[in-house]
Formats: C-alpha cells, structure tokens, sequence
C-alpha cells in the first residue's frame, strides 16, 4: 500500500508536533518553577527550559508563523 502525502500535510503534521512540544515544555517549566526546593539538577534544567523555550519560540515562529500564540489559543480552544 502506497501512502502519499502533499506538503501541507507535512506542514500541518510539524506544527502540530511543535506546538505540543512547546505545550510540554511550559507545563515542565511551570512544574519545577512550583516546586519549593529544587536539586541542583532540576534548577539546572529549568535554566536550561528556559532557552529552549527561547528556541522553541523562534522555531514556532519560522514553522507556523508570527501568529502561532494566537493558533496554539484556539487549537486548546481558548482565548
């Protein structure tokens, strides 16, 4: 069985994993910034978090667009 698969499909199939990704990444974020003690490690990976959700933007911008704050709002079905 042959599968093919147009452009826009993979566009929308790369937006969809990145803002998923990006929705992780805050609730991770979110998770260790409640914590009331961190270990060494886990403040390290929230510095961390923080520049890769600096990136994460960037990429989300390039991938999805300048509008992608507005898209991930109502794909949650917020505003």
């Amino acid at each position: 069985m042959k599968v093919e698969l147009t452009s826009e499909a993979v566009d929308g199939l790369i937006q969809s994993i990145l803002l998923q990704d990006y929705q992780h990444l805050c609730g991770d974020i979110q998770r260790l910034e409640s914590a009331k003690e961190l270990a060494k490690y886990q403040q390290e990976d929230l510095e961390h978090n923080y520049r890769y959700r600096d990136a994460m933007e960037t990429l989300l911008e390039y991938y999805v667009g300048f509008n992608w704050k507005e898209k991930l709002r109502s794909d949650n079905g917020t505003n």
